[in-house]
């Protein structure tokens, strides 16, 4: 008499019972992968694109055709004229936008950290021009400073600051301050609540015995909120300095980037070398040496966070 001494395999496992087994580590990588194939797809390619356009002449006015003439793009832009006249307004447009967006949201940051009657609404208005896109924003702002019928004029008009109506955008460093207080407006809302949420870390505690102690409302600010912030308002800072060195489509809607070229920043000038002049392998190599600008910021943030984070 014979006996089987074969066993039956276990049954597999099904797709979602070794999902449900996988390791922490491995699952969490395993969600990454939809937005490291969209990143592959939507930056990958086009970086390597314009890396490759800008070792190129490419002059689409002339022809169509490529030649390689190596890194002779990014040496012009040493002895270009419109490249060096806008570096001087790119960082004048950086310096003020930062200035007023970093001072005005820390304001207003303290005032909503505030109790008072109404609190609940200003925050919310706060948040509205977070919900204004772009293009309108420089729409709203070109017709508040219309040197006819704008409201600017109307008001300070009517309040007897000024004896006839002023043309805002005939200078150009006024016209560039007003493309500032435009980005600012825009920027108030995010700024703002990530310092807000950074407040609302400060134990109360805190606040309390500095009370005990007499301390003034400056001083409860310098040494009790300050040191909490100090890394929010290092990271706001380099943010708003990305933005305004990425400034482009509000200047557009604004300005156009007159009065002649007065307003014209690195990164609109790459859009008008690309398509105005067709001229595709400077705009790349600019538009490559505006990138690596930001990258370089964007790890100088990082490497002061981590400083910060040591202490």
């Amino acid at each position: 008499m014979s006996t089987s001494t074969n066993a039956s395999p276990p049954p597999r496992a099904g797709f979602w019972q070794r999902i449900d087994r996988m390791e922490a580590n491995r699952f969490g990588l395993l969600l990454f992968v939809p937005t490291l194939l969209l990143l592959l797809v939507f930056l990958a390619v086009p970086i390597t694109f314009a890396v490759v356009a800008s070792l190129n002449s490419i002059e689409l006015t002339i022809s169509p055709d490529w030649s390689f003439v190596g890194l002779q793009n990014y040496a012009d832009l040493l002895t270009n004229r419109s490249v060096v006249e806008a570096l001087p307004r790119t960082l004048y447009f950086a310096a003020l936008t930062i200035a007023l967006s970093v001072s005005l949201s820390l304001t207003l940051a303290l005032v909503l950290n505030e109790r008072f009657r109404g609190r609940d609404l200003v925050r919310v208005l706060v948040l509205l021009p977070w919900a204004v896109a772009p293009v309108v924003s420089g729409v709203m702002w070109r017709y508040m400073f219309h040197d006819r019928y704008g409201l600017i004029n109307a008001l300070l008009y009517g309040g007897g600051f000024i004896t006839q109506y002023v043309t805002w955008f005939s200078d150009p460093w006024f016209a560039l301050s007003i493309a500032s207080i435009a980005t600012t407006w825009k920027s108030l809302p995010f700024l703002t609540l990530t310092l807000l949420a950074g407040m609302q870390g400060i134990p109360e505690s805190l606040f309390r015995a500095a009370k005990m102690d007499g301390a003034s409302i400056f001083h409860r600010f310098r040494y009790v909120v300050l040191p909490h912030l100090r890394s929010i308002l290092i990271f706001i800072t380099v943010l708003q300095l990305i933005v305004s060195l990425q400034a482009f489509d509000l200047i557009y809607t604004l300005t156009r980037g007159g009065p002649g070229q007065g307003t014209v920043v690195l990164n609109y000038l790459t859009y008008v070398n690309a398509f105005e002049r067709l001229s595709d392998g400077n705009a790349s190599a600019l538009a490559i040496v505006v990138s690596l600008l930001i990258m370089s910021l964007s790890a100088l943030s990082l490497s002061l966070m981590a400083r910060q984070g040591k202490r």
